[in-house]
This record gives structure tokens, sequence and C-alpha cells, in this order.
């Protein structure tokens, strides 16, 4: 259970954060996963395209 409430309290602290910067959540999310699935995968044709496709779609 601890662990959780820490992964909720974690998400909640960077929504907060999020909002005070004036940042997409979503998009920032989505930037975490490509890392995590980055990490799991160990593959580095992944994480770039991906950024790089967030960043395009955010200056249309």
């Amino acid at each position: 259970m601890k662990i959780k409430e820490a992964k909720i309290l974690q998400e909640t602290r960077l929504k907060e954060i999020c909002l005070s910067k004036d940042i997409n959540y979503d998009s920032l999310k989505s930037l975490l996963e490509s890392v995590k699935t980055k990490k799991l995968l160990k593959r580095n044709n992944y994480h770039q395209p991906k950024i790089n496709d967030i960043i395009e779609k955010a200056t249309k």
C-alpha cells in the first residue's frame, strides 16, 4: 500500500508543479513514460522520436 500511496502523492505533486509552471501535465507524463519504456526495453530508438513528436505537436 505504501508504494501506491507514494505514487499517488508524487503524481499529485507533479500536477501541482505543472500547474504552477504552466506546463502541460499530459505531455510531461508522456515523456516520463517514454523514458520508462526506454529503460525497460534498453532501446535508444524509441525515446528521441517520442520527444520529437511531442515537441512538434506542441509547437504547431
